[in-house]
């Protein structure tokens, strides 16, 4: 009786496992990611204080072409301290939180970057220029 259940068991288990297929998910529209990157650098002079004072914030228009996506797409956003080496925001850098949100204005895409203390207290503007990549990828 037990060799009749374990081969009914494993009867089973065949059964379940050879019913799963596997599939592949394809973009067909085959549409490639666009990357920007600030050139000139943001200045430590483009950063202005909120009206609340509570931090500082930059606008950056991007060039024509940088096209705003739909909800489904992703906007990531790298900043470049130093030298070529790119950090994600939201990022903690010296003490400093950085953030961001985009939104369009007479078809350009904005990107505005806020940078505030993490302890609170008086916001400090970057003291040197600053390099900002924009990747924006196409998603269903």
């Amino acid at each position: 009786m037990k060799k009749i259940l374990s081969i009914a068991c494993l009867a089973l288990v065949v059964a379940a496992f050879a019913s799963c297929k596997k599939e592949y998910i394809t973009n067909v529209a085959n549409v490639p990611n666009k990357t920007f990157i600030t050139n000139p650098a943001i200045q430590p002079a483009d950063w202005k204080q909120t009206t609340d004072g509570k931090s500082d914030s930059v606008d950056i228009p991007l060039p024509q072409g940088i096209e705003f996506f739909s909800k489904t797409d992703a906007t990531l956003v790298y900043f470049s301290f130093f030298s070529n080496v790119y950090e994600q925001i939201p990022e903690v850098f010296n003490g400093v939180s950085y953030s961001y949100f985009h939104y369009v204005s007479n078809n350009t895409l904005h990107m505005v970057v806020y940078s505030q203390p993490v302890n609170g207290g008086v916001p400090v503007k970057p003291t040197s220029p600053i390099t900002m990549k924009l990747v924006l990828i196409p998603s269903e």
